[in-house]
């Protein structure tokens, strides 16, 4: 009896040990059918032929689940292509599965499908984990000035341009961040810096620009930046509103009757605008054009 136990044990042995030697080479063949499908994704991949790369990066996943590189990969494809979410799954499957630096692609693919809270979140941490990489700081800075926290963004850029001195568009953006916490000597600053390195002076930059100059009371400096970005885009309200108004204030009122015209043909309900014309004509000397204005924009305004 105790022999034919002896031997049914060793059967059991042997049976079992066959069982794992044949799973583990079930294993090992698909993990190398696995390996090889991702590396023809690759080969595919430098050669252009992105959807080739894609299916293979599939299959790789299909033949293998915990293929990490094979989620990576196909994350990068589906970003590019703009499909964020299908990116977001993929980059958070490879960080689960170990895949390190996945925060920064994880968390723009959160910022393009709007989930701003995620994005910070995500691009936080990616800072940690790539504490060197000056793109994902600027990011960050970005984000942070979108949600509104100008004081975080302003640290982002500063420590930014810390290292790279040289990064124009985080000049610019740094001068309109110190604009909306009321540093208008900030913001002249950067302007100026991001101005010598090259930033395209369009009409949105010199018109930050020139009311950055009005806060700071240098009337005539606002004033000629403003004019610069009238030429630009001589309909801008906001421009004309502005223009008209340092003009008025600096008491060139041959001047302010001209933009709070300009103001007055875009908007001729405005009342305000209307009343500033008829005291700009007031302040020029002819009182009785600038009474009329000013009684015609009162009852405009009662009307409403």
């Amino acid at each position: 009896m105790m022999t034919f136990r002896l031997i049914l044990c060793l059967y059991v042995v042997m049976l079992m040990s066959a069982v794992n030697t044949a799973t583990a080479v079930h294993l090992s063949g698909w993990r190398d059918k696995a390996r090889n499908l991702y590396r023809e994704g690759i080969a595919f991949r430098k050669s252009g032929r992105q959807e080739a790369a894609r299916q293979c990066f599939a299959a790789a996943i299909k033949a293998d689940s915990s293929y990490t590189a094979a989620y990576s990969a196909l994350g990068d494809i589906y970003f590019e292509r703009k499909s964020y979410a299908d990116a977001l799954g993929y980059c958070r499957k490879a960080q689960e599965l170990g895949a390190t630096n996945m925060s920064r692609q994880i968390g723009l693919s959160f910022y393009y499908l709007r989930q701003y809270d995620n994005a910070l979140e995500a691009l936080q941490q990616a800072r940690r984990e790539e504490p060197g990489n000056m793109t994902v700081t600027y990011q960050l800075a970005q984000l942070y000035a979108q949600l509104g926290y100008y004081r975080e963004s302003i640290n982002a850029y500063q420590e930014l341009l810390s290292t790279d001195s040289t990064y124009t568009a985080a000049w610019y953006e740094l001068g309109m961040m110190s604009f909306n916490t009321a540093d208008f000597e900030g913001a002249v600053r950067s302007f100026d810096k991001a101005a010598a390195l090259g930033c395209k002076q369009d009409a949105a930059f010199l018109f930050n620009t020139g009311v950055a100059w009005l806060r700071l009371e240098q009337t005539d400096k606002g004033i000629a930046y403003l004019r610069k970005a009238q030429q630009l885009q001589p309909d801008d309200e906001q421009i004309l509103f502005n223009l008209a108004h340092a003009c008025y204030n600096k008491g060139d009122f041959d001047a302010a009757i001209i933009q709070w015209e300009n103001v007055l043909r875009l908007q001729p309900t405005n009342a305000f605008v209307m009343f500033m014309l008829g005291k700009s004509y007031m302040g020029k000397g002819d009182k009785e054009k600038g009474m009329v204005l000013c009684d015609k924009a009162t009852a405009m305004d009662t009307t409403r």
